[in-house]
Order: structure tokens, then C-alpha cells, then sequence
């Protein structure tokens, strides 16, 4: 990223260079064809903290096949002939369109190349003008200054001006100031960059085990003790990965993560993903906790500002076939949904690129779309649904989270969820009371241990419940059981907590809820006082009823009481669901040895 000091072309190629060159900068405006355009690249940088894409590191080449296509020879070409002020409005212009019409995720990091310090403040307006057009907000910019280690006087003044001034436009400031002593004292006292850059090259091919005992790793580690965000580029091994990830490094690229390309990815390499997620959420790609059906089929769908013009957008949708609708955004608030059948049924009349292509693109939008919030119960969104004007059923709907944008939804993808969650319901779920049986049960517990939620299991079991029904005969016994259930699922909240129905008169709760004691305790007074219905008011008074066994002897039966037992699950302590129905077995057997409906909560410390 910071200037190349790979020698210019020899005189004799500086010709041909020099016109290349004219038509590189007249390609956009169109007086040279597409042959002769500056091609932009991104490559994905990782988030190692949170997981996901941080953002993309553009970069700009001259058009393939050509003298000029290298970077460092095109910016340096361009600074010998005095074109670096018009090179640089092409690169931020091209950068920035295709990462917005192609809807990168993140941050955008624009390295500043060869000639970038003698712009002084018109590197920021030829910035500001970049983001105008392309209506992209400066807060998703972060600008990469090279090193001031080796510049002096007006040079030195020219850089800290241009950094001053993309400061100024409200975008982030990254700079190369690792290895240079004297370079990262002036950037810190001068500039104050958010983030600090480890160049390609520095890491690139080092021996892992070599690094962690590096003077390189000192200096990174000296950097994020100090609180400054550090990016490392040049990652090209797991291995490296991984000693990054020990040194709490929150940003990495380089081929190992993903390869620069034309359109910005929106996926890491399935290596990388693997390792991140193994690292940040410890496990590999398990599914979301309790995720609600809209966070399944939540596409988060890049956004735009009111200001963006109708033909970006219309470039977006004409790039992307499949996208349906396109939310409008200010200050993370949605305010309107641009649909790609109003969009291109206007846009491809006659003189409408000409008349309204530059205009904000607010003009097409609808302005009072169908907006949910990402934890909607099912119940609740099919009833709006269902109550909706019938543009929604094609346009979609935005989702959110406390007001804030998360993507959009589509009728389409959540027919297909729910249909798709009913019948895995129905494969799984017991017969007689149609609640979750045992693979939806164990695969929710070891999903909750994967990511580290705390919960409470709780086994609930009938007692003395095979001789009622031997005497009262298996339809009074399935009305107990289906008693059971009803009485369990009253108690539990439907957002946060799970009921399943292992079988005959087994059930397992997980309880998210803080007050799963009283929670417990209810569903246990409940059921004593419902139970009674099946029983006369003389076995009610006995405590129980009598019958002849086999022997033809008199025999007296407890009446049919409920026990839970409950062991409470800490991050870290169990493995699988296995294990976990080891202690939920034990607290259930100290239950049971509590006479009535009893509660015991398991005492061991593990």
C-alpha cells in the first residue's frame, strides 16, 4: 500500500505509456471505450473479534494486458507527467461506484499510492466528490496514508493537510507505522490514525512459530496494548491466522482470507470462516440459538442513503438479478424501500435515465413500507402479513432491530421457512401431544452448549402414573399426559424458553428465563390442583385409591403427582447433550424420592 519504488518506465516506452495514460482518463468520460477503463479490485478483510467481513482494501489497475496495468507503474507514470490530481478523481470514483453498485459490505479502505502526498487538501475534495456521486457515507471510508517516516518540510505539510481534510469528511484514518519508529511519532502526534496497517510482505510467508517470538510480534502487541486497531495484510496460512488470533489482532486479509476480485465478496474462504468461527463463537458454524424464523431468512441486503442517484441504484439492480428491493437508510433508520419492478418499469421509459438518473433516488421509493422488527413472534408477523396491502406480498418488508436496519425479507423466503420448519416439526414431534421429540430437543441443547448460553434443564416425570393407568385404562392416561403438556408449555415463555415431549410421561424443559424456579414451582401447584378432576372426591381424601391386584389382594396407589428435577448449565462444564441427560437423569431420581409434587434443584458443584 504505501508508495513503490519500482523504477519508471525507459524513456523509450514513455510514449506509449503517456497515451495509455490520456486514455485511462478519458475512458470515463466516455471518449475512450471500456478496453481503456481503470479495473478496481477488493479484497475482503476479516472481522477476527466478531466474526464476518470488516471491510474491503481496494486497490486500482490500468486496463489488462497493458503497460500500465501494474499500479505502481500507472501512479508512477502519472506523477512524472503531472496527471497523479486527475489519476487520483478516477481512482476514488471507480473504487467507490463499484463498491457501492456492487454492495460491499463494511468498510471501504482506499489506500492512497504514489503522488498522493504532494494533493495536499485536494486529495480530500477529489474524496468528498467520489462519495457524492456515488452517495456513499464517509463513515464507511477508511483512508490508508503511507508513512511520514521519510518526508520532510513541505511534503510533510502537504501529507498531514490531506490527512486533516479526509478527517474532516468524517472517514476513518489507517496508516503504516509499524516498523518506523520515527514514522508512527509523527503519524500518532500529527494525524492520530484509528487503525495501523501491517503491509504485505511483513507477514507474508513467515514461519508461525517464528512470529510469536518476532520483533514483529512485539511491536503488534506493544499496538493493540495500546488500544490502536491493528490490520494485518498478507495472511496466506492458517497457521498465521491462528497466531494473529492469539495476539488478539481484530482485523486480518490476505489470500488465506480471500483474493482481491471485481466484485466484492461477501463470503470469506470456507478455511478462514472455519477458523473464525471455531475461534469466536467455539464451534463451527453451528445454527443460532433459539433464532427466530426472520433471522433464518434475514438478507442483509447493503442499504442506501436518500441522496444515493437513481441510476446507482438502478445500476444495482441491473448488476444483480435476484435482488428484489433495496431499503433506504438514514442514520441507520429505514425510511423508504426501493423495489426493483417500480424501479426498472420507470427507469426504462423513454428519456428517464437522462431526466431523473442523477436525482436521489427518494423519488421512486415507497415511503410507507411494511417494516418488522427481527423478533416478531411468527403469530403476530402472519397477522400483519395477512392484514397488508398486497404490494407488500411482492415488494417485502424491512427488517429491524430496535429501529435500527438489519436487511429485508421477502413473503416468498418466509412461506418456504415456516413450511419448511412445520414439517421438520412434524417429523420429530411426539404423536400425542405434538410438542418436540428427542432430536429437536437434544440438537436445541447442544446448540445452546456450542455458543456458550447459559440455561436450566429441568426433567420433568410423572409419578405412580403405569398403575393409573392400568386401572383408569390409556384413554384417561393420554388425557393425564396431554394434561402435562399444556400445563408445562403455560409456564414457559414461548420467546426464551423450550418444551419437548421425550415420550410416554418424560418431558425436558430449557429454561432461558431468570425466574425458572417460580416458573417450576407453578407448573407443580397447577398441576395439583387439575389432576384432581380424575379422581373422586373419597380417593381425593384417602390420598390415593384402591384396587385388586393379581393376587386378588387389596392394593392402595399414590395419586399421580408431577417431580422436576433441575440442574443449571454453565458455559464450559458440559459437552453435549449427553452428557447433560446424565445429571438431568439424577436430579429427576432425587425428585421422584420427594413424596407429592416436588422440585429438587441439583446441588452439585461441578
Amino acid at each position: 500500500m504505501s508508495p513503490s519504488k519500482s523504477p519508471l518506465p525507459n524513456p523509450a516506452g514513455c510514449e506509449s505509456c503517456g497515451q495509455e495514460l490520456a486514455d485511462i482518463l478519458a475512458a470515463r468520460d466516455r471518449t475512450a471505450g471500456p478496453e481503456s477503463a481503470l479495473v478496481a479490485r477488493y479484497r475482503p478483510v476479516a472481522d477476527l473479534v466478531g466474526g464476518g467481513i470488516f471491510g474491503h482494501v481496494a486497490s486500482i489497475h490500468g486496463p489488462p494486458e497493458k503497460m500500465l496495468y501494474s499500479t505502481s507503474r500507472l501512479f508512477g507514470v502519472a506523477r512524472r507527467l503531472g496527471k497523479s490530481p486527475d489519476l487520483y478523481r478516477q481512482y476514488f470514483l471507480a473504487a467507490v461506484e463499484g463498491f457501492v453498485v456492487n454492495q460491499g459490505q463494511g468498510y471501504l479502505l482506499l489506500p492512497l499510492l504514489d503522488g498522493a502526498g504532494e494533493l495536499g487538501e485536494a486529495c480530500a475534495d477529489m474524496l468528498a466528490r467520489a462519495l457524492k456521486e456515488a452517495a456513499l457515507a464517509s463513515e464507511r471510508v477508511i483512508v490508508v496514508h503511507p508513512g511520514v517516516g521519510s518526508l520532510d518540510g513541505d511534503a510533510f505539510e502537504r501529507a498531514r493537510a490531506a490527512a486533516q481534510g479526509i478527517r474532516r469528511l468524517g472517514c476513518g484514518l489507517a496508516a503504516d507505522a509499524l516498523t518506523c519508529p520515527r514514522s508512527e511519532k509523527l503519524l500518532w502526534s500529527a494525524l492520530g490514525p484509528e487503525f495501523v496497517i501491517v503491509e504485505d510482505g511483513v507477514l507474508e510467508g513467515f514461519d508461525p512459530n517464528r512470529l510469536r517470538i518476532s520483533r514483529q510480534a512485539e511491536l503488534i502487541a506493544a499496538t493493540v496494548a495500546r488500544g490502536r486497531r491493528v490490520i494485518a495484510l498478507g495472511i496466506d496460512s492458517l497457521a498465521l491466522l491462528k497466531v494473529l488470533q492469539e495476539m488478539q489482532v481484530p482485523c486480518a486479509a490476505g489470500d488465506f482470507i480471500g483474493k482481491a476480485v471485481t466484485v466484492p465478496t461477501h463470503t470469506l474462504s470456507a478455511a478462514a470462516h472455519k477458523a473464525i468461527a471455531e475461534k469466536v463463537l467455539g464451534q463451527v458454524s453451528q445454527p443460532s440459538v433459539g433464532g427466530h424464523v426472520l433471522e433464518k431468512m434475514l438478507q442483509r441486503t447493503a442499504p442506501v442513503t436518500p441522496e444515493t442517484p437513481a441510476d446507482i441504484v438502478f445500476a444495482m439492480f441491473e448488476h444483480s438479478p435476484d435482488l428484489r428491493a433495496i431499503a433506504v437508510v438514514k442514520n441507520d433508520t429505514p425510511i423508504g424501500l426501493l423495489v426493483r419492478y417500480d424501479m426498472v418499469d420507470n427507469m426504462a421509459r423513454p428519456f428517464r435515465h437522462e431526466l431523473y438518473g442523477r436525482k436521489p433516488c427518494t423519488r421512486f421509493m415507497d415511503q410507507e413500507p411494511l417494516t418488522v422488527d427481527v423478533r416478531l413472534p411468527l403469530s403476530e408477523l402472519s397477522e400483519i402479513l395477512v392484514r397488508a396491502h398486497p404490494r407488500h406480498l411482492v415488494s417485502g418488508f424491512i427488517i429491524t432491530d430496535a429501529g435500527r436496519y438489519l436487511g429485508i425479507g421477502s413473503v416468498q423466503d418466509l412461506v418456504r421457512e415456516v413450511t419448511s420448519m412445520q414439517m421438520d416439526a412434524a417429523k420429530y414431534a411426539n404423536p400425542l401431544t405434538q410438542l418436540p421429540g428427542n432430536v429437536p430437543i437434544n440438537q436445541h441443547i447442544d446448540n445452546l452448549l456450542a455458543v456458550g448460553v447459559p440455561c436450566v434443564i429441568a426433567y420433568g416425570d410423572l409419578d405412580h402414573f403405569k398403575p393409573f393407568n392400568d386401572v383408569y385404562g390409556y384413554v384417561h392416561g393420554d388425557d393425564v399426559i396431554r394434561l402435562t403438556a399444556r400445563i408445562l408449555a403455560e409456564v414457559c415463555d414461548a420467546e426464551k424458553d423450550f418444551i419437548g415431549h421425550i415420550g410416554g410421561d418424560d418431558f425436558v424443559l430449557v429454561f432461558r428465563s431468570e425466574d425458572w424456579q417460580a416458573r417450576c414451582e407453578r407448573a407443580l401447584r397447577l398441576f395439583g390442583e387439575e389432576i384432581l378432576g380424575f379422581f373422586s372426591r373419597d380417593d381425593i381424601e384417602r390420598g390415593g385409591y384402591l384396587t385388586e391386584n393379581r393376587k386378588g389382594e387389596m392394593e392402595f396407589h399414590s395419586m399421580t403427582s408431577l417431580s422436576i428435577g433441575v440442574a443449571e448449565v454453565k458455559p464450559g462444564i458440559f459437552r453435549s447433550h449427553l452428557e447433560v441427560s446424565v445429571v438431568a437423569a439424577e436430579v429427576k431420581k432425587k425428585a421422584k424420592g420427594i413424596k407429592g409434587n416436588s422440585l429438587y434443584v441439583n446441588q452439585r458443584v461441578y
